[in-house]
């Protein structure tokens, strides 16, 4: 009994520790953008790996060329990023003690490059700017950890008009508690903006 009641265990832990483990590979590059209302969004584009670029290029590549013509893309954006626009994942904004909602996906485009599928796409956010800073932390990540992101924030961007202040730095995540469900190795990019 004892030995059965040691093997239903050991099952049971390798069984969730199949499902924590990544399954997807994308290296994630974002500008976080500005207009001068305020924060508008996030300007993202991802690199996945070649596994999943091949099965996701199969599977839309109706013609056979080897590349994402303009009429296989919609499918992508859908089967992809679906979940942005419904459920608000991957691109998170803390502002306070929330989560600002997405507004929409513009700007997509998927195109192979070496082998590999490559998002590029805008999410719309929206903050007013005030003549008080307004803080926020950008993260972009998969907090199930199907899909591991590795978001290289030391060297993300602004693009912010010359009528607002930016400043904004890459971090860890600890003490925040809106992000304790995310992997303790993910940074986020701390920004804080004002009216000049």
């Amino acid at each position: 009994m004892r030995g059965l009641l040691l093997l239903v265990s050991l099952v049971a832990v390798l069984a969730v520790q199949a499902f924590a483990h990544p399954h997807v590979f994308a290296d994630v590059k974002v500008k976080v953008l500005y207009d001068a209302t305020g924060f508008v969004g996030v300007e993202n584009r991802w690199s996945y790996d070649e596994i999943y670029s091949a099965a996701m290029l199969s599977s839309v590549d109706k013609n056979g060329d080897g590349k994402i013509s303009a009429d296989e893309q919609p499918p992508l954006q859908t089967a992809i990023l679906g979940p942005i626009e419904k459920n608000n994942y991957y691109n998170y904004v803390q502002a306070g003690s929330d989560f600002l909602k997405a507004r929409k996906i513009r700007n997509f485009k998927a195109s192979m490059v070496k082998g590999k599928l490559v998002l590029d796409f805008v999410v719309d956010f929206s903050m007013s700017a005030t003549a008080d800073w307004t803080m926020l932390v950008v993260v972009v990540a998969d907090p199930t950890n199907y899909i591991q992101m590795t978001s290289d924030m030391e060297n993300a961007d602004v693009d912010a008009p010359k009528s607002l202040e930016v400043e904004y730095f890459a971090d860890a995540l600890d003490g925040l508690s809106l992000f304790k469900a995310f992997r303790s190795e993910i940074e986020g990019l701390y920004l804080r903006f004002k009216k000049k």
